[in-house]
């Protein structure tokens, strides 16, 4: 089996989803024209947006074994995910979420019920996975195991990424994973509790300077992303689409920025506005992952829009 070039170690959900005319108030009982099922999670739907795009990935984490956790790993399967590295449990229930999206104002209501699977272990972590690899992704679940991994990563050579999400900032023990983060792609909210900064680019310049990564991106949905890498400082504004649903939104961002960093020619201009095209395009469909575009797909999106990238070379 070809060896993965990104390894996604972190959380693997199960998305309800459904489009509604608006959120539900108490004892409502109405129509709605739509419900789906998809796997959700950051590391994961960044796993798949990579794939999507080309990349040979592979996902690292604790699976229930429930029938929701049976369709989170066939998912993954089904778009080229490697899921033999996976630990499957023999006792607990999967996360899930019902995820409610109003159909004019896009606005959410999230309901969701954690795993009671017991984590990932540092022990459960291949080394010989990590020495294969040419990224690992974090989203700071399995926080134990993904520090161990970061740091047997390191020793590698290995380009650790990590996806700090709308969180407000950080929470404990992920001190210790963020000074082994070579590329630190965070949401603004995240940013401004990490720094308490409510500008994105001085946030990013702060945790350039705290926890040197070799670059931070700092996302803001319809806002658009900054980036900083001590040398350099761009803005890329949002790419304006008919938007359906945000859910996965900044996940599918993640992965697709990695994508975008394991090829080698392309500039950080150029890495900004792929991924900014690849989420822009998740959103005009409901869920996390049946918008994501391929390859060919975003390249037409950047075309259309006259954008080019360099040669695309193998993920």
């Amino acid at each position: 089996m070809t060896a993965p070039a990104v390894v996604g170690l972190g959380l693997a959900t199960l998305d309800i989803l459904t489009r509604t005319p608006r959120l539900p108030n108490p004892n409502d009982c109405f129509a709605i024209d739509q419900i789906d099922m998809q796997g959700g999670g950051p590391v994961a739907t960044a796993l798949v947006a990579a794939a999507r795009l080309g990349g040979q990935c592979a996902y690292l984490g604790s699976l229930a074994p429930d029938p929701p956790g049976q369709q989170i790993a066939a998912e993954l399967e089904k778009y080229g995910i490697d899921m033999s590295y996976a630990v499957r449990r023999r006792e607990g229930t999967s996360s899930a979420s019902v995820i409610l999206v109003e159909q004019n104002s896009g606005q959410r209501a999230i309901l969701f019920q954690k795993s009671t699977a017991p984590d990932l272990r540092p022990d459960e972590v291949p080394l010989q996975l990590l020495r294969s690899t040419r990224a690992l992704h974090l989203d700071g679940f399995y926080l134990p195991a993904a520090i161990h991994a970061a740091r047997m990563a390191r020793e590698n050579g290995t380009l650790v990424s990590f996806d700090g999400g709308a969180g407000e900032g950080v929470w404990e023990g992920t001190d210790e994973l963020l000074p082994l983060v070579d590329l630190m792609v965070v949401a603004r909210l995240f940013a401004a509790g990490a720094t308490g900064l409510a500008d994105p680019q001085a946030a990013g310049q702060a945790l350039l300077g705290k926890y040197g990564p070799r670059q931070v991106v700092v996302t803001d949905g319809e806002n658009g992303c900054w980036y900083c890498d001590g040398e350099t400082n761009l803005y890329q504004p949002a790419f304006h689409v008919d938007v359906v649903d945000t859910t996965g939104a900044g996940d599918t961002f993640h992965g697709a920025y990695l994508y975008a960093c394991l090829q080698e020619a392309w500039t950080p201009a150029s890495r900004l506005e792929f991924a900014s095209a690849v989420a822009a395009l998740k959103c005009t469909r409901l869920g996390g992952r049946t918008g994501i575009p391929d390859l060919p797909q975003t390249l037409e999106f950047l075309s259309a829009r006259g954008r080019a990238l360099p040669n695309i070379t193998a993920g």
